[in-house]
């Protein structure tokens, strides 16, 4: 037997370590997966995407006799009671409103029908204005320089009516 190891008998102490350890790593496992499973679920950002709601970021603009912006902060005013808006972005001129919005993540899946909607919604409640109603980040991004050219009172009729064309211009092209 020079080539045997002598294997100690398993006594009650070793087995009953052997079994804690494995419950150990399943209890550790279990954790694990309950708060991989609960930190993904689809409804754990339902408190933040209501308090967000709350929040809708849109600036009002300036509505003096040089640069009258009542309709568009009427229009954001509108759109800003929508769950699924974040931010909205408005520029109107005489004849045209160009509005642009932000969709919550999870619902940007449905950008069609939620562009679809408003857009029907806003020429109801203008319909003497040629309006527009985009979802794409250049849109808000332009309308958002104008808004502060506008609040910064840096920017004439004339202008505004230039840039909403081009901004229109830029809403076809994509499209």
């Amino acid at each position: 037997m020079r080539g045997c190891v002598r294997q100690q008998p398993r006594t009650y102490i070793s087995v009953k370590k052997k079994v804690i350890n494995i419950n150990v790593k399943k209890l550790i496992l279990y954790f694990g997966l309950m708060l991989f499973l609960f930190g993904c679920s689809p409804n754990s950002n339902s408190n933040s995407a209501k308090n967000d709601v709350q929040d809708v970021e849109y600036t009002k603009i300036a509505n003096n006799s040089f640069v009258n912006q009542q309709k568009a902060n009427k229009a954001k005013k509108i759109l800003s009671k929508h769950d699924e808006i974040t931010a909205i972005k408005a520029v109107n001129s005489d004849e045209t409103l160009v509005v642009a919005i932000e969709v919550h993540q999870n619902k940007r899946f449905q950008l069609a029908a939620i562009r679809k909607k408003y857009a029907k919604e806003l020429k109801e409640e203008f319909p003497k204005l040629h309006t527009e109603l985009s979802t794409d980040k250049k849109i808000i991004f332009e309308l958002n320089r104008l808004e502060r050219q506008i609040k910064a009172k840096e920017i004439s009729n004339k202008q505004i009516k230039k840039e909403l064309k081009h901004i229109t211009k830029l809403m076809k092209e994509q499209t």
